[in-house]
């Protein structure tokens, strides 16, 4: 086979699998927030005040956060403070009591409804 047959079958196969790849990335924030892979699931943190709220999807569908629970922790300069994460209702969860500013990084570690099970994310605020 010529080496520019080859090539262009080469292109079109790549084309193909960036399709794909695009397909299964990751869902558009659905309440304004910042969206992250978590490998299980996504979670969507939006900041208000001195409250994060988290919400879990798996392709654009809700996740329960029934018995899931958490720490977030927000990096701010050379401070570093940890709050709980609490489940409120459907596929949201909530930590109170936060503080953060622009250029803060957050990291929210969750403990999965099985009790076992530990996804991760984390964020930069704006």
């Amino acid at each position: 086979m010529p080496m520019k047959a080859v090539f262009h079958c080469l292109l079109v196969a790549c084309a193909l699998f960036i399709g794909q790849a695009n397909a299964h990335g990751i869902p558009k924030p659905q309440h304004g927030g910042l969206i992250e892979d978590a490998g299980l699931v996504a979670i969507e943190m939006v900041a208000n005040g001195d409250t994060v709220d988290l919400y879990l999807t798996d392709h654009d569908q809700a996740v329960s956060a029934e018995n899931v629970s958490g720490v977030l922790t927000i990096t701010t300069r050379h401070k570093r403070v940890k709050t709980d994460i609490v489940a409120v209702s459907g596929n949201h969860l909530q930590s109170k009591g936060v503080s953060f500013q622009s250029g803060s990084r957050v990291s929210a570690l969750l403990t999965l409804a099985d009790g076992e099970t530990k996804v991760s994310a984390r964020f930069k605020i704006p």
